[in-house]
């Protein structure tokens, strides 16, 4: 974008105000520098009998060694000397109204006054700029630093600018505008929130100028400078990372100073930002591996549930073909009885598949009627009875059940998800113990085993999809505490597990009456 014709002659007559106001400020310097040895002058006059012209200079002396601490430059404390010495030696040393000087003492003291109010005037003057450097830069490396502090302790790409915004705008008393464009080769345009003022699509396209030319625009630049803005890159060696606008005040004025201060605020800034992004993209890396990790792991758990009971069902199918083993009723008895176990860990590993999906989609909305809980409970333990002969299920009915609204088909598999859970990871010879009781508004479920229990910090883990304990044995695809736990809070109860003080482990249900 190129400024036209009525811009550019409005440029320049912004530049020639500003250049005539500060010749303006120069000059008016030597004005009352004028004025200033004057009205001294004046003074001097009416009281210069009574304390002789030699205490005159010395008067004089001292007003201009004044100068410095009020501001006045090299040029007007040596103008206001030459001034003084002309108008000390026209008024005040003998013969009075001329430039002549009758004795050699009084010439010698009028060289004398003009070196030392040229060269003190000027020596202070120069430990006044000094001190003005060294504060301006205790200053610079005070804003710097907290800059710093304030970068390194940001946690997130959000805090990284909203601390920079805060910074840049009392550091340098303007208004600010931070755009970051993070998604090269297209990058999205968007102002950050945390700016301080806002921009219109024409400030915007300047914006993108600045970012696609890495030139800074705006106002005090030679590029588009009728903006009110002035633009500047935000990038580091590598990266082009944003733009940043600053919105001055009317009479601030960009010294060279400024402009280096501007310059080493936006590389800190640019370089906390990359050190954000970074971390953002080594956190999605990482993502991405733990999802193949994930992805493999599922894979390999359903590969195993699948390949398991296939494998039985397509013995026990081969072994129908033999002659013997049709007329051995035995054997056919336990053949069709693991071709039933095979056959329904199928069906659960599909329903537990199909389960999951549809509480992913968010479209599971309980079918309730009236049941009673107790006839459930004994329903899924009979389902059990065919897979393990050596583990053994009580249940305990403390108080009057009643009926319960609940989705007999959701609770069914909560449940039997739970105490297949028990079944599955306990050793021989364990014992389930089911108690089911009434309270005022709630039935309440505790399915406990005297097995070894959870490992403290796996508890919190439980109920994640697809979460295995590590070290558990192989087999299960991690969905059936997951699929329980929504199929409970779908009725409006809950659930948790923890580890029983005198060993095992154990489940609590909450399911609401109303």
């Amino acid at each position: 974008m190129k400024p036209n014709s009525s811009k550019k002659a409005n440029y320049k007559s912004g530049i020639f105000v500003r250049l005539t106001r500060h010749l303006q400020s120069t000059t008016g310097k030597y004005i009352s520098v004028l004025m200033l040895i004057s009205l001294l002058s004046l003074f001097l006059y009416y009281i210069h009998f009574q304390i002789g012209y030699q205490s005159v200079s010395l008067i004089f002396l001292f007003v201009i060694s004044l100068l410095p601490i009020m501001n006045y430059k090299p040029g007007q404390i040596f103008f206001a000397a030459v001034l003084s010495a002309f108008v000390w030696n026209f008024f005040f040393i003998p013969p009075y109204y001329t430039l002549r000087i009758g004795k050699v003492e009084d010439t010698m003291m009028f060289g004398m006054y003009f070196i030392i109010a040229s060269v003190s005037g000027l020596l202070i003057s120069r430990i006044k700029t000094q001190q003005l450097i060294i504060n301006a830069r205790e200053i610079k490396t005070n804003a710097l630093y907290n800059l710093a502090k304030e970068l390194s302790s940001a946690k997130s790409l959000d805090d990284v600018v909203g601390c920079s915004v805060e910074q840049l705008k009392t550091t340098f008393n303007a208004e600010i505008v931070f755009l970051i464009y993070i998604n090269e080769p297209s990058p999205k345009t968007e102002v950050h929130k945390f700016s301080t003022t806002s921009i219109d699509d024409t400030e915007i396209n300047i914006a993108n100028w600045v970012f696609y030319n890495s030139q800074k625009a705006g106002r005090f630049t030679d590029t588009m400078p009728i903006t009110e803005l002035t633009y500047y890159p935000l990038s580091t060696k590598d990266k082009k990372l944003g733009v940043v606008g600053f919105l001055f005040k009317e009479n601030t004025i960009l010294n060279n100073d400024l402009e280096s201060l501007i310059t080493t605020f936006l590389s800190q800034i640019a370089i906390a930002i990359e050190r954000e992004l970074l971390k953002e993209s080594t956190k999605n890396h990482l993502v991405v591996l733990e999802s193949e990790k994930l992805y493999k792991n599922l894979f390999d758990s359903i590969s195993h549930e699948l390949k398991t009971p296939i494998t039985t069902i397509l013995g026990a199918v081969s072994s129908f073909k033999e002659k013997k083993i049709l007329q051995n009723h035995f054997i056919m008895e336990r053949l069709v009885q693991e071709t039933t176990i095979a056959a329904e860990r199928l069906n659960r590993l599909v329903e537990n598949l199909l389960d999951i999906t549809r509480l992913e989609s968010g479209n599971l909305k309980p079918k309730k009627e009236w049941h009673s809980l107790d006839d459930l409970v004994n329903s899924i333990v009979d389902k059990f009875k065919i897979y393990n002969s050596h583990k053994t299920i009580k249940v305990e009915i403390q108080n009057e059940l009643g009926l319960i609204p609940i989705d007999y088909g959701l609770i069914e598999q909560a449940l039997f998800n739970i105490i297949h859970n028990s079944l599955e990871y306990t050793d021989e010879n364990c014992i389930i113990n089911i108690v089911l009781r009434r309270t005022k508004d709630k039935s309440v479920i505790t399915i406990a085993d005297n097995g070894r229990g959870f490992p403290e910090a796996e508890i919190q883990n439980l109920f994640k999809k697809f979460y295995r304990i590590p070290g558990t044995k192989t087999g299960g695809t991690g969905l059936g505490l997951s699929i329980a736990k929504g199929f409970i809070e779908a009725h409006g109860g809950s659930i948790s597990a923890k580890n029983k003080s005198t060993g095992g482990a154990e489940f609590i249900i909450f399911l609401p009456i109303s």
